[in-house]
């Protein structure tokens, strides 16, 4: 993370209406997309890379790379386990 902008990058299996619920998620914990790039695999186990910059916005309580990572872990764990009910 620099200053207030930080890059992550997500590696998951494949879901249904993942992506927009990601990006919601991201929005709600107080990140601003400044870009994002979707790679898939042609492979069998359909994984997707989500490579995503955003800014941290004022009045978010994540304030470390350590604090960022486990929301959105916590955010794709939750994601998952909808896409599977």
């Amino acid at each position: 993370m620099v200053e207030c902008h930080a890059n992550v990058k997500i590696l998951a299996r494949k879901q249904h209406r993942q992506l927009v619920k990601l990006v919601a998620g991201l929005q709600r914990l107080g990140l601003t997309i400044l870009h994002l790039n979707v790679t898939t695999t042609s492979s069998s186990d359909q994984m997707v890379l989500y490579t995503v910059s955003f800014k941290v916005e004022e009045g978010c309580y994540l304030n470390t790379v350590d604090e960022i990572a486990a929301a959105v872990n916590k955010m794709l764990r939750r994601i998952i386990e909808e896409g599977s009910c």
